[in-house]
């Protein structure tokens, strides 16, 4: 069974390292954009036009490929007062129950996300006016990708989670 989780941790690892890389060099091209425009601004009052929209496109995107990422790392911040003050198993169930209440939720926003995805498909709907428009499809797949992401890896951490469980309750250290 632990070789089964340090198998899929591995391969999910390899996957959401991708999505940070590709969401740092976004991050970067997006940085670099915003200077162009703020510069043009004010040294020739020519903004580069479109810099609104490509923010305001890729903030989301960036978001959602870096949150997985973030859970795989358990970088996450979060409140300790309660945690701190219990044992190894009550952790544990803490961490459970974090993890089924964050898989209800991406569960929910895919679910409510997937009919706006196919809608923005087949109408072709885009983002802007004016300088530059964006169609939204990419945006809204990248969205339910991340967060199927999330599902997969919060489901993961819950199997992790109710072994471990299992193992304290049954008096095995759990490894």
């Amino acid at each position: 069974m632990i070789k089964f989780f340090r198998f899929i941790q591995k391969i999910l690892g390899k996957i959401f390292s991708a999505f940070q890389g590709i969401s740092s060099a976004w991050l970067f091209v997006l940085m670099t954009l915003i200077s162009i425009d703020v510069f043009g601004r004010a040294l020739f009052n020519k903004p580069f036009r479109g810099t609104p929209e490509l923010v305001s496109f890729s903030i989301v995107v960036i978001a959602f490929l870096e949150l997985p990422y973030v859970l795989w790392t358990n970088g996450h911040v979060r409140s300790t007062v309660f945690y701190d003050k219990v044992g190894p198993l009550g952790k544990d169930i803490i961490d459970l129950i974090a993890a089924l209440i964050g898989i209800v939720v991406f569960v929910m926003l895919i679910k409510s996300s997937m009919n706006d995805f196919i809608k923005a498909v087949r109408i072709g709907e885009f983002e802007g006016e004016g300088a530059l428009r964006i169609p939204t499809s990419p945006a809204r797949a990248l969205l339910i990708v991340g967060a199927g992401f999330m599902v997969l890896q919060l489901i993961f951490n819950a199997g992790k989670k109710v072994y471990s469980i299992i193992n304290r309750i049954l008096g095995r250290t759990p490894s």
